[in-house]
């Protein structure tokens, strides 16, 4: 069985912690990592705080996921600090990288008349050593890539056009190369069950198909007149996918023996969809 690759997000910004700013970049990126076969273990949230940063980077260093990536916190302000928190992370040096003091030369070249790079627009360039910059084609800020034993640290911008553009240019075709595989998934509506009603024939289900990730989404009140669940059945190991059919119709089964042996008279599904 081949074992999907990992990664985990850390996303930098006080405003996505008061409730400024919804974290819309780890929703768009964990769609990619799904896509191309890679599972997504985890998405941590942290302030613009040099402990903080340093201490969510070597405690994900530490689980040894196969990419790491960070959001935010790369510009020329005084919170924009993720690189000093990851240097210190990785107990190396802050140096001003050539490469990308180029690019940004370049991107302010094409800004204004004046090529002048202050300390702030300088801070832009500066890495921790041995790191190497990502071309950003939309905005001025390098993404930066760093490898860590078996991890790949990723820094992206956290405006959400530059992240997108860098993770498209640069970060996607690290995903393809691994060759992962998308899990499988179909999702079934069924109506007229309450949870609580589902969750046994549920469980047994899930048992009897231990390569199938099971997730239930209950949509509207409990008590309402249609009652409505979501169901998304995904593999969680490629053997497994052949067996969502499968692994549908035996909750069916399942949930038609519950409502016909149920003495309390618990309402049935009068309507399953299936939707791959």
């Amino acid at each position: 069985m081949k074992k999907s690759p990992t990664a985990e997000i850390i996303s930098v910004g006080n405003e996505l912690l008061i409730g400024h700013t919804l974290d819309t970049n780890s929703h768009w990126m964990a769609k990619r990592f799904t896509r191309f076969g890679w599972t997504l273990l985890r998405i941590t949230v942290l302030r613009d705080s040099l402990a903080a940063i340093k201490d969510g980077v070597t405690g994900a260093l530490r689980r040894k996921p196969d990419l790491l990536i960070t959001l935010g916190g790369l510009g020329p302000t005084h919170d924009d600090m993720t690189l000093k928190g990851v240097a210190l992370a990785l107990h190396k040096r802050l140096i001003l990288n050539p490469g990308a003091l180029a690019m940004v030369k370049a991107r302010y070249s094409k800004l204004e008349a004046s090529t002048g790079l202050t300390r702030f627009r300088r801070k832009m360039a500066t890495f921790p050593e041995g790191a190497k910059p990502l071309p950003n084609p939309v905005g001025t800020a390098p993404g930066v890539m760093i490898s860590v034993g078996t991890t790949r640290l990723v820094s992206l911008p956290g405006v959400p056009s530059e992240m997108k553009a860098i993770f498209t240019g640069s970060v996607i075709p690290m995903l393809r190369a691994s060759k992962g595989e998308a899990p499988e998934e179909v999702s079934v509506d069924l109506v007229g069950i309450i949870e609580s009603a589902l969750a046994p024939a549920l469980d047994r289900t899930r048992k009897a198909f231990p390569g199938l990730y099971f997730k239930s989404h209950p949509r509207g009140r409990e008590g309402g007149i249609r009652t409505l669940i979501q169901l998304h059945v995904y593999s969680v190991d490629p053997d497994s996918s052949a067996r969502l059919d499968n692994a549908i119709a035996y909750l069916l089964r399942e949930l038609s023996k519950s409502a016909h042996h149920d003495p309390k008279g618990q309402e049935k599904p009068d309507k399953t969809v299936l939707e791959s």
